[in-house]
Protein backbone atom coordinates (compact mmCIF):
# COMPACT_ATOMS: atom_id res chain seq x y z
CA UNK A 1 0.00 0.00 0.00
CA UNK A 2 1.41 3.38 -1.00
CA UNK A 3 0.81 6.26 1.40
CA UNK A 4 1.87 9.78 0.52
CA UNK A 5 4.61 11.64 2.38
CA UNK A 6 2.06 14.30 3.33
CA UNK A 7 -0.05 11.63 5.07
CA UNK A 8 3.00 10.26 6.90
CA UNK A 9 4.00 13.74 8.11
CA UNK A 10 0.45 14.50 9.23
CA UNK A 11 0.25 11.20 11.09
CA UNK A 12 3.58 11.81 12.84
CA UNK A 13 2.41 15.27 13.89
CA UNK A 14 -0.86 13.93 15.32
CA UNK A 15 0.91 11.14 17.18
CA UNK A 16 3.27 13.73 18.72
CA UNK A 17 0.30 15.82 19.83
CA UNK A 18 -1.32 12.79 21.42
CA UNK A 19 1.92 11.93 23.22
CA UNK A 20 2.23 15.44 24.63
CA UNK A 21 -1.37 15.77 25.84
CA UNK A 22 -2.12 12.17 26.78
CA UNK A 23 -2.95 11.46 30.41
CA UNK A 24 -4.49 8.52 32.22
CA UNK A 25 -6.90 10.80 34.11
CA UNK A 26 -9.50 11.03 31.35
CA UNK A 27 -13.21 10.35 31.18
CA UNK A 28 -13.72 6.96 29.66
CA UNK A 29 -15.37 7.13 26.28
CA UNK A 30 -14.10 10.22 24.43
CA UNK A 31 -12.00 9.52 21.35
CA UNK A 32 -10.67 11.22 18.26
CA UNK A 33 -10.35 8.85 15.35
CA UNK A 34 -8.83 8.98 11.91
CA UNK A 35 -9.86 6.57 9.20
CA UNK A 36 -7.70 6.16 6.13
CA UNK A 37 -8.92 3.96 3.29
CA UNK A 38 -7.18 3.06 0.05
CA UNK A 39 -8.11 0.95 -2.97
CA UNK A 40 -7.52 0.85 -6.71
CA UNK A 41 -10.18 3.54 -7.04
CA UNK A 42 -8.35 6.07 -4.85
CA UNK A 43 -8.07 6.93 -1.19
CA UNK A 44 -9.58 9.17 1.43
CA UNK A 45 -9.17 10.16 5.07
CA UNK A 46 -12.02 10.74 7.53
CA UNK A 47 -11.78 12.34 10.97
CA UNK A 48 -14.36 11.94 13.70
CA UNK A 49 -15.06 12.56 17.36
CA UNK A 50 -16.63 9.76 19.35
CA UNK A 51 -18.45 10.06 22.67
CA UNK A 52 -19.29 6.71 24.20
CA UNK A 53 -20.76 5.74 27.54
CA UNK A 54 -22.45 2.44 28.28
CA UNK A 55 -25.13 1.74 25.67
CA UNK A 56 -24.87 5.25 24.22
CA UNK A 57 -22.59 6.37 21.41
CA UNK A 58 -22.39 9.61 19.42
CA UNK A 59 -20.08 9.81 16.40
CA UNK A 60 -19.52 13.27 14.90
CA UNK A 61 -17.83 12.96 11.51
CA UNK A 62 -15.88 16.13 10.72
CA UNK A 63 -14.30 15.54 7.31
CA UNK A 64 -14.40 15.10 4.36
CA UNK A 65 -18.16 15.51 4.90
CA UNK A 66 -20.08 16.32 8.06
CA UNK A 67 -22.73 14.05 9.53
CA UNK A 68 -23.65 12.43 12.83
CA UNK A 69 -24.68 8.93 13.76
CA UNK A 70 -25.95 7.76 17.10
CA UNK A 71 -26.36 4.40 18.81
CA UNK A 72 -28.82 4.08 21.69
CA UNK A 73 -28.83 0.49 22.93
CA UNK A 74 -29.79 -1.46 19.79
CA UNK A 75 -31.13 1.51 17.80
CA UNK A 76 -29.17 3.60 15.28
CA UNK A 77 -29.83 7.06 13.84
CA UNK A 78 -28.06 9.18 11.22
CA UNK A 79 -28.27 12.62 9.66
CA UNK A 80 -26.36 15.72 8.55
CA UNK A 81 -28.27 18.14 10.80
CA UNK A 82 -29.71 18.08 14.31
CA UNK A 83 -32.46 15.76 13.08
CA UNK A 84 -31.43 12.12 12.88
CA UNK A 85 -33.52 9.33 11.37
CA UNK A 86 -33.67 5.64 12.26
CA UNK A 87 -31.40 3.45 10.20
CA UNK A 88 -29.93 -0.03 9.98
CA UNK A 89 -26.90 -0.73 12.13
CA UNK A 90 -23.77 1.40 11.78
CA UNK A 91 -20.45 0.08 13.03
CA UNK A 92 -16.99 1.55 12.88
CA UNK A 93 -13.82 -0.53 12.86
CA UNK A 94 -13.59 -0.38 16.64
CA UNK A 95 -17.06 -1.95 17.02
CA UNK A 96 -16.22 -4.57 14.40
CA UNK A 97 -12.90 -5.51 16.02
CA UNK A 98 -14.37 -5.86 19.51
CA UNK A 99 -17.37 -7.88 18.28
CA UNK A 100 -15.16 -10.14 16.19
CA UNK A 101 -12.85 -10.83 19.14
CA UNK A 102 -15.82 -11.46 21.44
CA UNK A 103 -17.58 -13.76 18.96
CA UNK A 104 -14.43 -15.81 18.37
CA UNK A 105 -13.59 -15.87 22.11
CA UNK A 106 -10.12 -14.48 21.39
CA UNK A 107 -7.74 -13.01 23.95
CA UNK A 108 -6.09 -9.67 23.12
CA UNK A 109 -5.33 -8.64 26.71
CA UNK A 110 -1.55 -8.65 26.20
CA UNK A 111 0.03 -5.71 24.37
CA UNK A 112 1.05 -6.55 20.83
CA UNK A 113 -0.17 -7.02 17.27
CA UNK A 114 -2.91 -9.53 16.52
CA UNK A 115 -3.89 -10.57 13.01
CA UNK A 116 -6.98 -12.61 12.25
CA UNK A 117 -7.55 -13.95 8.75
CA UNK A 118 -10.88 -15.10 7.32
CA UNK A 119 -11.62 -16.30 3.82
CA UNK A 120 -12.95 -12.91 2.66
CA UNK A 121 -11.13 -10.44 4.92
CA UNK A 122 -8.46 -9.92 7.56
CA UNK A 123 -8.38 -7.78 10.71
CA UNK A 124 -5.20 -6.61 12.40
CA UNK A 125 -5.39 -5.13 15.90
CA UNK A 126 -2.63 -3.15 17.64
CA UNK A 127 -2.93 -3.14 21.45
CA UNK A 128 -0.92 -0.70 23.61
CA UNK A 129 -1.34 -0.43 27.39
CA UNK A 130 -4.36 -2.68 27.17
CA UNK A 131 -6.18 -0.44 24.67
CA UNK A 132 -6.75 -0.89 20.94
CA UNK A 133 -4.86 1.96 19.28
CA UNK A 134 -5.00 0.92 15.63
CA UNK A 135 -7.11 -1.42 13.49
CA UNK A 136 -6.38 -2.51 9.92
CA UNK A 137 -9.04 -4.27 7.87
CA UNK A 138 -8.47 -5.68 4.39
CA UNK A 139 -11.37 -6.74 2.20
CA UNK A 140 -10.32 -7.57 -1.36
CA UNK A 141 -8.24 -4.64 -2.59
CA UNK A 142 -9.63 -2.22 0.00
CA UNK A 143 -7.52 -1.47 3.07
CA UNK A 144 -9.06 0.56 5.90
CA UNK A 145 -7.00 1.81 8.84
CA UNK A 146 -8.43 3.38 11.97
CA UNK A 147 -6.21 5.25 14.43
CA UNK A 148 -7.80 5.64 17.88
CA UNK A 149 -6.64 8.32 20.33
CA UNK A 150 -8.14 8.96 23.78
CA UNK A 151 -8.28 12.48 25.21
CA UNK A 152 -9.13 13.89 28.64
CA UNK A 153 -12.56 15.48 28.53
CA UNK A 154 -15.52 15.64 30.87
CA UNK A 155 -18.88 15.12 29.20
CA UNK A 156 -22.47 14.11 29.87
CA UNK A 157 -23.57 11.73 27.11
CA UNK A 158 -27.27 12.49 27.65
CA UNK A 159 -26.65 16.22 27.30
CA UNK A 160 -24.90 15.57 23.99
CA UNK A 161 -27.79 13.38 22.81
CA UNK A 162 -30.27 16.09 23.81
CA UNK A 163 -28.92 18.26 20.97
CA UNK A 164 -30.46 15.92 18.42
CA UNK A 165 -34.02 15.09 17.47
CA UNK A 166 -34.33 11.36 16.87
CA UNK A 167 -37.02 10.20 14.43
CA UNK A 168 -38.36 6.66 14.58
CA UNK A 169 -41.04 7.08 11.92
CA UNK A 170 -40.30 4.50 9.25
CA UNK A 171 -42.45 2.23 7.14
CA UNK A 172 -40.12 -0.71 7.72
CA UNK A 173 -41.12 -3.19 10.44
CA UNK A 174 -39.09 -3.40 13.64
CA UNK A 175 -38.04 -6.95 12.74
CA UNK A 176 -36.03 -5.51 9.85
CA UNK A 177 -33.83 -3.50 12.20
CA UNK A 178 -33.43 -6.46 14.53
CA UNK A 179 -31.67 -8.32 11.72
CA UNK A 180 -28.67 -6.11 12.52
CA UNK A 181 -27.60 -8.49 15.27
CA UNK A 182 -26.67 -11.18 12.75
CA UNK A 183 -24.10 -8.99 10.97
CA UNK A 184 -20.53 -8.30 11.99
CA UNK A 185 -20.82 -5.40 9.57
CA UNK A 186 -22.87 -4.64 6.47
CA UNK A 187 -23.58 -2.20 3.66
CA UNK A 188 -27.00 -1.36 2.26
CA UNK A 189 -28.16 -0.80 -1.31
CA UNK A 190 -31.68 0.25 -2.29
CA UNK A 191 -33.73 -0.33 -5.42
CA UNK A 192 -37.24 0.64 -6.42
CA UNK A 193 -38.93 -2.14 -4.44
CA UNK A 194 -36.20 -3.58 -2.26
CA UNK A 195 -33.45 -3.01 0.27
CA UNK A 196 -30.45 -5.34 0.11
CA UNK A 197 -28.05 -5.82 3.01
CA UNK A 198 -24.68 -7.32 2.18
CA UNK A 199 -21.97 -8.10 4.72
CA UNK A 200 -20.51 -10.72 7.05
CA UNK A 201 -21.91 -12.62 10.00
CA UNK A 202 -20.30 -12.88 13.44
CA UNK A 203 -18.24 -15.86 12.27
CA UNK A 204 -16.79 -13.87 9.37
CA UNK A 205 -18.88 -15.63 6.70
CA UNK A 206 -20.72 -13.82 3.91
CA UNK A 207 -24.29 -12.85 4.71
CA UNK A 208 -26.67 -11.21 2.24
CA UNK A 209 -30.39 -10.64 2.67
CA UNK A 210 -33.09 -8.64 0.93
CA UNK A 211 -36.36 -7.16 2.10
CA UNK A 212 -39.05 -6.28 -0.46
CA UNK A 213 -42.80 -5.99 -0.98
CA UNK A 214 -43.16 -8.72 -3.59
CA UNK A 215 -41.86 -12.10 -2.47
CA UNK A 216 -39.38 -13.84 -0.24
CA UNK A 217 -38.68 -16.67 2.17
CA UNK A 218 -40.41 -15.12 5.20
CA UNK A 219 -43.23 -12.62 5.69
CA UNK A 220 -42.45 -9.61 7.90
CA UNK A 221 -45.48 -7.34 8.25
CA UNK A 222 -46.18 -5.96 4.77
CA UNK A 223 -42.73 -7.06 3.58
CA UNK A 224 -40.90 -10.22 2.63
CA UNK A 225 -37.42 -11.31 3.63
CA UNK A 226 -35.25 -13.22 1.19
CA UNK A 227 -32.01 -14.84 2.35
CA UNK A 228 -29.62 -14.64 -0.60
CA UNK A 229 -26.44 -15.95 1.02
CA UNK A 230 -25.91 -17.32 4.53
CA UNK A 231 -24.48 -20.29 6.37
CA UNK A 232 -26.86 -22.97 7.57
CA UNK A 233 -26.37 -21.93 11.19
CA UNK A 234 -27.07 -18.25 10.50
CA UNK A 235 -30.12 -19.13 8.39
CA UNK A 236 -31.44 -21.17 11.31
CA UNK A 237 -30.80 -18.31 13.76
CA UNK A 238 -32.65 -15.82 11.54
CA UNK A 239 -35.56 -18.20 11.13
CA UNK A 240 -35.80 -18.79 14.89
CA UNK A 241 -35.64 -15.05 15.60
CA UNK A 242 -38.46 -14.32 13.16
CA UNK A 243 -40.54 -17.12 14.65
CA UNK A 244 -40.04 -15.70 18.16
CA UNK A 245 -41.32 -12.32 16.96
Amino acid sequence: MKISKEFNYSLIYIILLVTVFYTTAFSDGYYVRMVYETSKYGNFMRSEEVYESGDYKVVIVKAPESFVWVKIKDKYYIGNSNTLTRTFQIKDLSDIAYEYVKSKKLDISVDGVYKFVEEAFSIEVFVVSGEIMRIVRKVGDVTTIMYINSFPKQFDIKSILAKYKLLDNTALPEEFFQLSKFFLWASISEGKDYIRINGYDKEGKELEIEINKVSGDYKIGAYYLRIIRATNSTTKEIKNALRDN
